[in-house]
């Protein structure tokens, strides 16, 4: 190495020592900025988010009525397809909203305004249970009831459960209106994601062609080929773990609804969401929701308990077997235990939308790697051979 590039280096270290020094000096300034400016790109993410949705359902009418009905892929056929799916989306929602929220709402106020009876009988039922086990049976009948089925526990019952049926949710929700509306309206906001995901929807095929000229203007071929790759893959699996996830989320959610209403089970509703929502978790998401609920409805009924874990048995297999395979199947091509790790990192980064994201992330990570080591492999054979 002559004294010319000893030079260089020298210098690029000094730069580096430099850079490294004032990343570290400014280091709470440069979140500051890096939040400010992820604030303000809050909407045109969640707008693409909106928009990605809308395109999964979008294709999935298209691809089904030219399998059903012949159709041709016309771009009339295209914007009908995509105006259905906008419809779909708003329609699952207003009927959520309008529908779903109030018998949930009805659920809380219920087992809130009951809760301290239900310990109660609870507890009763514990006491008959337990007559032959002299030890726990003991220990029980020491225990001061009167502090879980006092008046002061009614009454804080009846507080939350007035606070979240009346005024006091909407203070909570004012107030966090008159935080956002100091920077950026809410409702601006709201409408702004709407707009950029319909605008996306409409002129994907736009974005698609400026980003492939963008990509194919600034890199060699050969990184385009391996970009498109990428970006391909990344789409595949976001779409077939999203859109399939959320399909067998709502479909679980029902059938547990469903089944509760048949078997006279109380908060059908309630129980329905929390499921549905511990399904977002793979594994065992949905168990751990659903002996949450069967925890709480023992409260109630130990006998409607036990029988709600068992319907939940019996939907889980059927769903498992069944739905479950046609709906997700295996397109995401991950391991188990590499999906318990990322739903670790992705619930202490991000909780529920962590969890959502960083399986579909770290799948992408994995197959990548998993093909780029493929690839070694195979020259290293190449080279011995």
């Amino acid at each position: 190495m002559d004294l010319h590039e000893k030079e260089k280096m020298y210098q690029r270290l000094i730069v580096f020592t430099l850079f490294i020094g004032m990343f570290i000096y400014y280091f709470e300034k440069i979140v500051s900025f890096l939040g400010w400016i992820g604030t303000m790109c809050l909407p045109f993410l969640f707008g693409t988010g909106l928009a990605f949705v809308f395109n999964i359902i979008s294709n999935n009418l298209m691809r089904y009525s030219i399998k059903w009905f012949d159709f041709k892929d016309t771009k009339i056929k295209r914007m009908i397809s995509n105006i259905l799916a906008i419809c779909i989306v708003f329609a699952i929602f207003a009927a959520f909203v309008g529908i779903v929220i109030p018998k949930i709402l009805f659920s809380i106020q219920t087992l809130l305004t009951n809760f301290p009876q239900m310990i109660y009988e609870f507890y009763i039922w514990l006491l008959g249970v337990t007559k032959n086990v002299d030890v726990v049976h003991d220990f029980l009948k020491n225990l001061d009831i009167n502090a879980f089925s006092n008046s002061a526990i009614d009454n804080v019952s009846k507080k939350i459960s007035s606070w979240l049926v009346s005024g006091g949710a909407n203070d909570l929700f004012g107030s966090i209106y008159s935080i956002l509306s100091t920077t950026f309206s809410w409702f601006a906001q709201v409408f702004i994601t709407i707009v950029f995901s319909f605008l996306l929807l409409f002129n994907k095929e736009q974005v698609v062609r400026e980003t492939k000229s963008l990509l194919m203007a600034y890199l060699p071929k050969r990184d385009y080929e391996k970009t498109r790759h990428v970006l391909k893959l990344i789409i595949r699996i976001f779409t077939s773990y999203v859109g399939g996830t959320c399909t067998e989320c709502l479909i679980l959610a029902s059938l547990v609804t469903t089944g509760s209403l048949i078997l006279k089970i109380p908060y059908a509703f309630l129980v329905g969401l929390v499921v549905g929502i511990g399904a977002l978790v793979p594994m065992f998401g949905a168990l751990v929701a659903a002996l949450l609920c069967a925890f709480f409805i023992a409260m109630t009924d130990p006998i409607q308990g036990l029988t709600f874990i068992i319907m939940f048995i019996c939907i889980q297999q059927v769903e498992g077997n069944f739905i479950y395979p046609h709906v997700v199947g295996k397109s995401v091509g991950f391991p188990p235990m590499y999906i318990i790790v990322a739903i670790t990192i992705g619930a202490n980064i991000a909780g529920i939308i962590g969890i959502i994201i960083f399986i579909p992330i770290c799948s992408c990570i994995y197959q990548l790697v998993s093909e780029d080591v493929l690839s070694r492999l195979q020259t290293v054979r190449e080279v011995s051979d």
